[in-house]
């Protein structure tokens, strides 16, 4: 058995008790792939991790979690700076929120990559976890996307 396939993944969640969950699910998933999670509990957080220039060394993620209900900068806003910044575009973005429709079509209508209804059961969330990791990462192909100052490694 080979070393394991880092992936990293931001989480932006402002419920503590989901955020939980979410990290919970993701280490139970540890095995050829090493989830490593970084998380911003706010919209500016989220912002400040992928736009700091001068955190050049740090790598930006593989994939992101992003909740739509965020405070200070709210996910519609997060999304749109991504899907904005000739680099940052390429990550994939999923959604993760409430059942409401608006929300769903406004996240497609800024390129969201897809949206998650947030599950209330633990089980279904692992379920959901699980189908990210076989699609995102064992059938499409994520895109290394580096800071200016860094190289993309595969």
């Amino acid at each position: 058995m080979g070393e394991a396939r880092i992936i990293r993944l931001l989480v932006v969640e402002d419920n503590g008790a989901y955020l939980y969950l979410v990290q919970r699910a993701f280490r139970a998933r540890q095995g050829q792939i090493r989830w490593e999670l970084t998380v911003a509990e706010d919209g500016e957080q989220a912002v400040n991790i992928l736009f700091a220039e001068e955190e050049e060394s740090a790598p930006l993620p593989d994939l992101i979690l992003l909740d739509w209900n965020l405070p200070k900068i709210n996910g519609s806003e997060v999304l749109q700076r991504i899907k904005e910044h000739p680099k940052l575009r390429r990550i994939p973005v999923l959604f993760s929120s409430s059942e409401a429709d608006t929300d769903m079509h406004a996240a497609y209508d800024y390129y969201a990559n897809g949206y998650i209804r947030k599950p209330n059961d633990p089980d279904m969330l692992g379920a959901i976890v699980e189908t990210i990791e076989r699609f995102w990462i064992a059938v499409a192909q994520l895109p290394k996307v580096a800071r200016s100052g860094q190289t993309a490694s595969t």
